[in-house]
């Protein structure tokens, strides 16, 4: 099995996160260098921002609980049973990270320089705008600590290309070129 989920949704739980341990009020507001920033440092250390004292939306405990039975599953079934955390509407490596931050609240990501996910975070890169600026997002991806070395220990580094979207999105000729 994999999860799968939109970007979207899991931008709007770390804000949630975020905001709700005190950390970054204004996380939508925040420049994408800012972001992967505070991200990068977030995964780095074992402080869980998700506490019983903190009030969050529906959508990020529904999406905890979903990251919470995927560790439950590996647990039960073995690390096989869910390997991939799948990113629909990549846009940018914050997208990337973002997954990374909810693997670490429910004991899916070992935090640490470099932190170690037990799911591969899979890219899936839709419109033509996305294609274009996916090669750009994996170097930068792969450029962070340890996750090349993760990805040579897996074997890949699954990345998703969308076909459909991106022919929605540029036309026949103009997705099948970027693709």
């Amino acid at each position: 099995l994999d999860l799968r989920q939109n970007s979207d949704v899991h931008e709007a739980c770390v804000a949630d996160l975020l905001a709700g341990a005190g950390v970054e009020k204004a996380y939508l507001d925040l420049a994408e260098d800012a972001r992967v920033a505070l991200l990068l440092r977030e995964l780095q250390g074992p402080r869980l921002l998700s506490t019983p004292y903190a009030k969050l939306a529906d959508r990020t405990q529904g999406e905890l609980a979903i990251f919470r039975a995927a560790a439950e599953a590996r647990a039960r079934q073995g690390e096989a049973a869910i390997t991939t955390s799948i990113i629909s509407k990549t846009t940018s490596l914050s997208d990337m990270l973002e997954p990374m931050l909810l693997m670490r609240e429910t004991g899916l990501l070992t935090p640490g320089t470099p932190p170690r996910a037990h799911l591969m975070v899979v890219p899936l890169f839709e419109t033509i705008a996305d294609l274009k600026a996916a090669p750009d997002i994996m170097r930068a991806f792969l450029a962070l600590p340890g996750m090349a070395t993760a990805a040579r220990a897996r074997g890949a580094q699954e990345v998703m290309i969308g076909y459909s979207d991106s022919n929605k999105d540029g036309g026949y000729l103009t997705s099948t070129w970027e693709l």
